[in-house]
């Protein structure tokens, strides 16, 4: 049967017909035009799109990263009126085939607890659950303008102490590097380095979300505040993983719980 769409790499002129399709993918967690941009510019990064051969509309597009040999499916999305018709089963396929001939030997992704669809998709391709993630959103009125520490960018010599102190893989890091507008950051405190995030100032939202002292944490997000040149986009997102001294802390703070998002993985063919 011939296929009725083809596939190709998102490009600049792409932003308006993607931001329009991308709102009713995902109208709550929507993706900033300064992170397309940067989505874009990653050497290891990779956005696809797939197109209706006649019609030339959108149909979906999928989003991947490659660390070392770990890939990461950023995020699949398929326009509401082209469900059920296998473009997600495709668009998966496709996504784990280029991992693999790019050499990754175990994929990992993230989705909504609740997204029931979505996560039965990923098991039909072997995904299993690994862990649960939190997102929590900072409202700007929980932040301080008299803060501990100070935040600095990481140098690309400091990648492998980094990875150690703060459990990480160096080739997630590396790649942090190649993006625009992301920023590669250490909080410390009286010289010692109790922190670590990737910043996008465009969504705004760290992830991953390091922190060895809960005690620090809206010392620590207040100062992320200072790297939003936008200063409308709204306020401050973290993405914690297995740190449950935060999380009690956030909960303390009465910091709202935005999303669970659950990480899912499998090993690759290569294995």
């Amino acid at each position: 049967m011939e296929e009725d769409y083809y596939l190709r790499d998102l490009t600049q002129t792409d932003w308006e017909n993607f931001q329009a399709m991308d709102k009713l993918i995902f109208p709550d967690d929507l993706m900033s035009r300064e992170a397309f941009f940067s989505s874009l510019s990653g050497i290891n990064a990779l956005s696809v799109v797939m197109i209706h051969k006649e019609t030339k509309d959108f149909i979906g597009y999928y989003r991947i990263g490659i660390y070392g040999n770990l890939g990461h499916v950023t995020r699949i999305g398929v326009h509401p009126d082209q469900r059920r018709k296998g473009y997600g089963s495709i668009l998966v396929e496709k996504s784990l085939y280029y991992l693999e001939k790019r050499g990754c030997k175990k994929y990992y992704l993230y989705i909504l607890e609740n997204n029931t669809s979505a996560i039965d998709l990923y098991k039909k391709y072997g995904f299993t659950i690994e862990t649960k993630s939190y997102q929590y959103i900072i409202p700007k009125k929980h932040l301080i303008e008299k803060v501990r520490g100070r935040c600095r960018h990481v140098e690309w010599g400091e990648i492998q102490m980094v990875s150690l102190r703060f459990n990480l893989n160096p080739f997630q890091i590396q790649q942090y590097f190649t993006r625009e507008n992301q920023q590669v950051l250490i909080y410390e405190v009286m010289g010692q380095q109790i922190g670590f995030c990737r910043f996008d100032p465009g969504y705004p939202g760290a992830m991953p979300f390091k922190l060895k002292d809960s005690s620090y944490i809206i010392d620590f997000i207040s100062i992320l505040n200072g790297y939003i040149t936008d200063k409308t986009v709204g306020d401050i997102k973290i993405t914690i993983e297995g740190q449950e001294n935060l999380i009690r802390k956030l909960n303390e703070e009465k910091i709202p719980l935005n999303r669970e998002l659950l990480r899912m993985s499998r090993p690759s063919n290569l294995e």
